[in-house]
């Protein structure tokens, strides 16, 4: 009769989980001692924000249900969270931003953008297609280089700028896309560009989730939408977390087997053409040396490992430590190890770094963990000095793609 009552008990919460609203959504306060404690909370949620030992996160029902049942004692509190801004009934099937938030580009202003820069500029810009989307939507790749060094036999270092691996940070694309349109605007007219541009093999991908971006502004009403839009077998959940799906300890600590969470890893690493596309696109490119993946939000410069509290040790990770904090002097962004957070598997910079030897960064863009506005849809204002401060960075790391060892002899 005992195991009959845990048998219903379990079945219970399992039905329970299942027939929760997927899109409802809610902000929730938990409170955690250190990166330990933290790293429990991200084995059931993804983590937005922390101060000191308040961590704050934007999570669907589903997820809060499930903090509430394994983890209760760490949460202070919770609301539900509106939609940003109203849909208006007659614009549903549009994919445009809501009109207060004009100045982000949508998926086929991105491309018109390119489009441009490749006939503007024809000696330096090139645009491919890196893969297609689940729903088969082409993901942009722009290649920003001398013409002569395309079919040159000639090693020419590389360096990967990718964005919007998660679908509702917005700001993640117009920074790597606005670094595409400042080399190829500036390239005439300023040495220090036209040297880096002769001499590297630049590349950019603005928006690597299409699909996760499209729905989230769909009828120009933000959802809040994290991951692809990935059908999940045996379940009406959609979608995969991109950023737990690399193979790089793969299924470990911070991410969720549950295909309803906000974190689900996938069934299989690499199981999606996102993911994918970027695998095969560093597995056929062998000069990339360096690789930035930027997200939002809460102002910090992440580097390996995030699946695990060691260091990478050696000269690496002093070459990692050297770049994070110069890097710091023009965003001021904090530098850390990612796992100084929590611990989170499947992330893209352990793959390229663990994998590949590349090294990899992670930026946590603007808004920082303190400001009082939602990080995630924090209007336009934001962009162009968001941009600025991270051009620095930008430009440094291509300086040091050829050999990032170089910064330990400055």
């Amino acid at each position: 009769m005992k195991k009959m009552k845990v048998f219903l008990t379990i079945w219970c919460l399992h039905l329970n989980f299942t027939l929760l609203a997927e899109d409802s959504y809610h902000f929730v306060h938990l409170q955690a001692e250190g990166a330990q404690e933290r790293s429990q909370i991200a084995d059931y949620i993804h983590i937005d924000r922390i101060i000191e030992d308040d961590v704050y996160a934007t999570v669907n029902s589903f997820d809060l249900n499930i903090l509430k049942t394994f983890l209760p004692d760490k949460i202070v509190t919770s609301h539900s969270l509106d939609f940003p801004y109203d849909a208006d009934p007659t614009e549903s099937d549009v994919y445009e931003f809501p009109k207060v938030d004009h100045a982000y580009h949508t998926y086929n202003d991105v491309l018109d953008v390119i489009d441009s820069l490749s006939r503007e500029y024809p000696q330096i810009v090139e645009v491919f297609t890196l893969g297609k989307t689940v729903e088969g939507y082409d993901i942009p790749l722009i290649r920003i280089t001398h013409k002569k060094n395309r079919a040159s036999d000639f090693f020419v270092p590389g360096i990967l700028f990718v964005g919007s691996h998660h679908a509702r940070e917005h700001l993640s694309t117009e920074i790597p896309l606005m670094l595409a349109r400042h080399l190829a605007e500036n390239y005439e007219f300023d040495e220090s560009i036209r040297e880096l541009v002769n001499s590297r093999d630049i590349y950019i991908v603005p928006v690597l989730n299409v699909d996760g971006k499209l729905h989230d502004i769909k009828g120009r009403r933000y959802k809040w939408w994290r991951k692809n839009r990935s059908f999940n077998e045996g379940t009406s959940a959609r979608g995969v977390d991109l950023n737990r799906n690399y193979s790089y300890n793969w299924g470990g600590r911070g991410s969720s087997k549950r295909p309803r969470s906000e974190t689900y890893r996938g069934p299989a690493p690499f199981s999606e053409p996102e993911t994918q596309a970027i695998k095969n696109f560093i597995e056929t490119t062998h000069n990339i040396r360096i690789l930035l993946s930027y997200h939002t939000y809460s102002e910090l410069i992440l580097y390996p490992w995030s699946s695990s509290f060691d260091g990478v040790g050696g000269m690496d990770q002093q070459i990692f430590e050297t770049m994070a904090q110069d890097m710091s002097r023009w965003n001021n962004y904090a530098p850390q190890q990612s796992s100084e957070l929590y611990l989170h598997s499947g992330g893209t910079c352990d793959w390229a770094y663990g994998i590949h030897n590349i090294y990899c960064f992670s930026f946590e863009l603007s808004p920082s963990p303190w400001g009082m506005r939602v990080g995630f849809y924090p209007g336009n204002d934001i962009i162009e000095p968001t941009f600025q401060i991270n051009l620095g960075p930008a430009l440094y790391l291509m300086e040091y793609s050829d050999n990032p060892s170089r910064v330990l002899a400055k």
